[in-house]
């Protein structure tokens, strides 16, 4: 049986603020509505009404409050604590839980695409009108360029399917991409685990998957081409689990393109049965509702990076957040990255120039390796600094205001 509290707010009072801490506890909105402030995302404001659900990734992470929740009539809501989730019998409510996520985490991604539009673009006000206009060649020329020829040339194929009778198109494809081969197809070797090779491309953004992809060893990164530049999403390894569905809003913005980066074992789990596992395992159901939150708050961080005031401070934020997602399920007093310096400034809209690596060493807690790949030699250590930074970034903010 399930223990909650019913609380009742009413009409303008703060169901929680920005900066509280939510102490493990969500709530469901049992009557009336609210509406979400986040200001630190210039503003953005979205309303919840009578079922849904607030507050959860941050509970599920312990973090504060990124945003401010009020009421926008008297409302009824019933405060749950995480720990609670796996007591949970209500197939309903499992499925709104994981739905309010996976909504939350593209309305953030969705959010952090203006971000990066506006930082690479800063004078162009009607982002949307440019974000739709996916040009499929460039992206093929981008990713070539980029060393990741079989996503290029799947991409490629996709193009002479979708666009058959465009012959001039087709035919320049053909001169740019006519003698790259595809690598061989994953070696199927136990059940649904499968060997990939480095540089396979598993899907694109042209075609998403029907798949979850466990790692059981190696990497995979995920990509986006957007403002004709090639963004690092994520970077997935040995246990990690990559979510290939469409997204739930049907915004091709939010597609990626996803390629191995090393050679791996992975296991391939389809949605249906990802779902019916994740209802029986009341374990694994706490697991990927971490994980979930985890994505939405990596998000978070990357648009409050946009607001820092120097590089530095905002490789600072970036990289507390890739702690926070390696600390998730182990505890580690050194993290080696599978990022690297480019990848981070790909997912901020910064130009990479050399001297950035001579700006990074002002972290006394970071190193750079050979190919730009960052380390945290002592956690406890970078949190020190981090703190200093996010005094420094607050004031100025707060000064701008």
């Amino acid at each position: 049986m399930l223990n909650y509290n019913t609380i009742k707010f009413n009409k303008s009072a703060a169901i929680f603020i920005e900066g509280q801490e939510p102490r493990y506890n969500f709530f469901i909105i049992k009557k009336g509505s609210v509406i979400v402030y986040s200001y630190f995302a210039d503003n953005y404001t979205i309303e919840y009404k009578e079922g849904e659900i607030i507050g959860l990734f941050n509970a599920v992470l312990n973090e504060p409050y990124f945003s401010t929740v009020k009421a926008l009539e008297d409302v009824e809501v019933i405060e749950i604590n995480i720990n609670e989730i796996e007591k949970i019998d209500n197939l309903n409510l499992i499925n709104k839980i994981y739905d309010y996520l996976l909504i939350n985490i593209e309305r953030w991604l969705n959010r952090y695409y203006y971000f990066l539009n506006k930082e690479n673009n800063p004078y162009y006000n009607s982002h949307h009108n440019r974000m739709s206009n996916i040009n499929i060649i460039e992206m093929c020329k981008i990713y070539s360029k980029n060393g990741f020829k079989d996503a290029a040339y799947k991409l490629y194929k996709k193009y002479a399917e979708l666009y058959p009778n465009n012959e001039d198109k087709i035919k320049e494809l053909d001169n740019l991409f006519g003698n790259i081969k595809p690598i061989e197809e994953a070696e199927n070797i136990e059940d649904n685990i499968y060997k990939y090779k480095k540089g396979t491309c598993i899907y694109t953004e042209l075609q998403a998957s029907d798949y979850l992809y466990v790692i059981k060893y190696g990497q995979i990164g995920v990509y986006k081409i957007f403002d004709n530049k090639q963004v690092t999403r994520r970077v997935l390894s040995t246990n990690d689990v990559l979510n290939g569905y469409s997204p739930l809003s049907k915004n091709k913005l939010l597609l990626t393109t996803a390629i191995v980066i090393q050679d791996s074992i992975i296991e391939l789990i389809k949605k249906e049965d990802a779902v019916n596992l994740v209802q029986s395992d009341r374990s694994l159901r706490l697991y990927f509702v971490k994980m979930m939150s985890m994505r939405i708050y990596g998000t978070i961080s990357r648009i409050r990076a946009f607001k820092a005031n120097n590089i530095v401070s905002k490789f600072v934020i970036i990289i507390e957040a890739l702690i926070k997602n390696e600390l998730l399920f182990k505890s580690l007093s050194r993290i080696s990255f599978q990022y690297n310096i480019n990848d981070i400034c790909s997912m901020i809209g910064i130009e990479y120039k050399p001297n950035i690596e001579d700006d990074l060493k002002k972290i006394k807690a970071l190193s750079v390796l050979d190919g730009g790949y960052l380390v945290v030699n002592n956690v406890d250590e970078f949190y020190k600094e981090y703190d200093i930074y996010k005094q420094r970034n607050s004031y100025k903010i707060e000064n701008n205001n």
